[in-house]
């Protein structure tokens, strides 16, 4: 499961027809309740204005009368008790549907991380909230030469390869950062409040890890060629938007690239080679 899913800034299609299904629900059971408590305001009786007659035998007809207005409004409150029950019951799978939505809408279907909507969104919002005296940092990384993966071993090994990148990734970053994958096999890490040693040794964590040992698949026990990441990293600078920031780590990322591959390059700063 993606770590910390941001909030979007609007609800998919699907969660916009469940939203519309809990507000109709929602009206339905306030228009229903105010209907119920409506009829029952007006078969209360008001005791204040009846006049206790003289006759037992006009006494006995009141009281009967009231015997059935009460038996009745009892059937009323009993109605608007299962009423409520059931609108309950649907309001809150409604809700769990909606949820569900929202969480399919930022989540990438084959690695399980945050996706490129997720992303997007959590980078605006960190961007928003960083200052020069709390640092955050963008990672970028890429698998070198995954096209030359899926055309000599088939896309099911290459859909493993990213599903085990995406792991590495995901277990190595501390629990307030965002992994996502971002398109194909790109993937952005996010890590507010970190520091330049602590991002720097991030990298080069998953750099050797991917790269000291060769990758055994499930179900393809032979070993295929090694898999290397290309890394581009960018701290924040104070006053460049989101997609400043993300231009610096995403050149930084090409950069890497083109000296060779398998390396980090810091955006502005040293790049490590392996």
């Amino acid at each position: 499961m993606p770590r910390h899913l941001p909030q979007p800034d609007r609800d998919p299609p699907s969660g916009r027809r469940l939203g519309e299904s809990i507000g109709g629900a929602t009206e339905g059971i306030v228009g229903r309740n105010g209907q119920t408590l409506s009829k029952i305001a007006e078969i209360t009786p008001d005791l204040s204005s009846i006049a206790l007659p003289a006759r037992p035998a006009e006494l006995q007809r009141l009281l009967g009368a009231s015997i059935d207005e009460n038996r009745h409004l009892a059937a009323q409150v009993r109605r608007l008790e299962v009423d409520l029950h059931r609108s309950s019951t649907e309001l809150a799978k409604l809700r769990g549907e909606l949820r569900g939505a929202v969480r399919d809408a930022l989540t990438d279907p084959l690695t399980g991380l945050a996706n490129r909507r997720a992303f997007d969104l959590e980078l605006r919002a960190v961007a928003a909230r960083a200052s020069t005296s709390s640092p955050a940092h963008l990672v970028m990384a890429d698998i070198d030469h995954f096209k030359r993966v899926n055309d000599v071993h088939g896309h099911d090994i290459g859909d493993q390869v990213l599903r085990i990148v995406g792991e590495v990734l995901l277990a190595n970053v501390r629990r307030d950062g965002l992994v996502a994958r971002v398109g194909g096999d790109e993937f952005g890490l996010l890590l507010p409040g970190a520091s330049p040693r602590y991002t720097a040794g991030i990298a080069i964590r998953l750099c050797e890890l991917l790269a000291s040992r060769p990758l055994v698949l499930r179900g393809h026990p032979e070993a295929i060629e090694r898999i290397t990441l290309s890394i581009g990293v960018a701290a924040w600078h104070g006053g460049e938007s989101s997609a400043e920031w993300y231009a610096r780590a995403d050149a930084a990322l090409y950069e890497a690239k083109r000296r060779g591959r398998n390396r980090i390059s810091i955006a502005r700063m040293l790049e490590l080679q392996f």
